[in-house]
This record gives C-alpha cells, sequence and structure tokens, in this order.
C-alpha cells in the first residue's frame, strides 16, 4: 500500500478577507442554526490580525446540546458546509467548506465546556497580548519550515505552546452541579453512588448548560444519569474546587435530594455503575476523599433534621 500523501503547510502574511470571510461564514451559521446557538467566534490565527497563518477559517458554534445539531446537517449541506463524520470527536462536531476560495472549518461544541473556553481565551489571548502573539508566529514560522509537508507533525508542535499560555495567560472557570442523593431502605438511609464514564465513582453531577439556575442543572443531571425523578433541598450545598490540565478552574456544587419512588437505572454511555448503599458501604465506594467529606456532611445535616424532627413530635 503506498504512504499516505502528507499535507503540506504554508503561512501566508494576514489578510482582511479573512476577518470578512468569518464573519460571512458566522452571518450564514446563525441563518440557519440561530435557534441553537449560544454562542459563536472566529478563532485561531485567522481571526488575529497581523498573524501569519494557513488561510484557513476556523469557526467555534457553541450549543447546548449536540442532540439537535443533526436536524441541521441537510440545510447546511445546501449551503456548501459538509459534516465530516469521520473527524466527530465526543466532544466536538466537526463540519468543513470552502468560501471566497477559502477553506473553512466549523467546530460545534458545548458552552462552556473545555473546548470552547480554550478556543475563545486562547484567540482572545492572540489579539490582547502582542508578546504571546509574537512567539507564536515565530514557532509557527520555525515548524512550517521543519514541517513544510507534515500538517500534523507541524499542528502537534504547536499544542505545547497552545497550553502553556492557557496555563499562563488565560483563567478559564467550569462550573458543575449536582447532589448527595438518598433514601430510606429497610429502615436506614442509603445513598446513591455512580460510576462515570472515566471510571470515577461520585455523586450525580454535571455542567452547568447555558441559562440554568444551580437547581436546574443538578435535577436534569439526576434524571439523566439516573432516571429519578427526586425532591431537592437547596438548603444544603457544599462544594469544592479543582484544577485540571494546569488551567481548567472547576467547580462542583452539591445539593441533597431525596426519592421514594422510582427505579434507578445508568444512564447509556455516560454512566458505568450505579449503586444504592449505606453510609459506611458508600464512603467506601467513593474515590475521592472530597467527595467522603462532602457525603459526611450530608449525613450531619440529615441526622440533624432527623433529631430535630423526633424533638418536635415529643413536645406536641
Amino acid at each position: 500500500m503506498p504512504a499516505q500523501k502528507k499535507e503540506s503547510v504554508k503561512l501566508v502574511p494576514f489578510s482582511p478577507e479573512w476577518i470578512t470571510t468569518g464573519n460571512s461564514v458566522l452571518s450564514e451559521l446563525s441563518s440557519v442554526m440561530g435557534s441553537i446557538i449560544v454562542d459563536k467566534a472566529h478563532i485561531g490565527s485567522t481571526a488575529v490580525p497581523g498573524l501569519r497563518s494557513r488561510p484557513i477559517i476556523d469557526i467555534a458554534v457553541a450549543v447546548r446540546s449536540f442532540d439537535t445539531v443533526p436536524v441541521f446537517f441537510d440545510r447546511l449541506l445546501e449551503m456548501g458546509y459538509f459534516h465530516r463524520k469521520e473527524t466527530d470527536t465526543e466532544n466536538q462536531i466537526f463540519l468543513s467548506a470552502v468560501k471566497n476560495k477559502l477553506s473553512v472549518y466549523v467546530h460545534i461544541v458545548i458552552h462552556g465546556k473545555t473546548l470552547w473556553n480554550s478556543y475563545v481565551a486562547f484567540t482572545d489571548c492572540l489579539k490582547k497580548d502582542e508578546s504571546v502573539r509574537e512567539k507564536y508566529m515565530q514557532l509557527k514560522m520555525s515548524l512550517a519550515g521543519r514541517f513544510a509537508c507534515d500538517r500534523r507533525s507541524y499542528t502537534a508542535g504547536k499544542s505545547e505552546f497552545v497550553r502553556r499560555t492557557l496555563r499562563t495567560k488565560c483563567y478559564i472557570s467550569e462550573r458543575s452541579c449536582g447532589a448527595v442523593v438518598w433514601k430510606i431502605r429497610g429502615g436506614r438511609r442509603h445513598y446513591l453512588i455512580i460510576q462515570n464514564r472515566s471510571g470515577h465513582n461520585g455523586f450525580p453531577k454535571g455542567h452547568m448548560e447555558y441559562g440554568e439556575t444551580e437547581a436546574e442543572t443538578a435535577l436534569r443531571e439526576i434524571k439523566e444519569e439516573t432516571s429519578l425523578d427526586v425532591t431537592l433541598d437547596t438548603s444544603f450545598r457544599a462544594e469544592y474546587r479543582y484544577l485540571v490540565d494546569g488551567y481548567i478552574h472547576k467547580s462542583a456544587l452539591y445539593f441533597l435530594a431525596n426519592y421514594s419512588d422510582g427505579v434507578f437505572k445508568p444512564q447509556k454511555g455516560e454512566v458505568y455503575g450505579i449503586w444504592l448503599l449505606p453510609l459506611e458501604e458508600a464512603l467506601e465506594k467513593l474515590d475521592y476523599e472530597q467527595d467522603r467529606r462532602i457525603l459526611r456532611l450530608a449525613e450531619k445535616r440529615l441526622s440533624q433534621s432527623e433529631h430535630e424532627t423526633r424533638n418536635q413530635k415529643r413536645r406536641l
């Protein structure tokens, strides 16, 4: 089998036409997908005046969910946007087109998640920080000289610079909400523990979608991940923060949630295990001490409420 031909890399001076084409593409996409678009942006080097680049227009489109995106594929195809299914990932839907004789790549991502935040933050940094912009251009020119016929190696060579810039120059925050879900079984309090796609055992939680309140996110995520309808207690709030990849500042907020009826069922493709366990077994099942701390706080709160209820009944 003959070796696959490698795509060439050629950098050209910035052209105002890139901005014009980017704006035109944003307008076209809005005319078709406007009902589901939360935000959109021209990203990457062609969005940065003065920066040499391969003449490819990168567009990021942020949506709440990928579920409704396929509805628009036929209309987008009529306008010259091809869905490149083989390039899709679990975090991105990819389209390509040619507009004004320029290649256009459209990255459809989830609003507020890492890809969207990183695309926008890095592009904004290039626009605002002259020293970052100059270092990036020098790196690109060096890589283009070394890998003139190898696009993949050229792209890989930029990755560490992008990550370092995001770590040192950008602040990206992401928020998840969920709940410690409990139920009385056999006269004892039991807690719901799930195993997520990463293989970690914790509580039901998920990313806040655009326009949602914290409580709405928690209820939606519990329903999606466990199939349960619960009663949420928002007077209980327990939170922790952590850093991912050295630059993504994540926070997770948990309420309390109770259910009496219904059968829990793991969400296909997202939840790989689900258990209803008494306190000590639930503590052992959890992977992280920060989750165990929250479970102990939840148990303390519920025990106090139970004690107060018993005292009130005695007084009556």
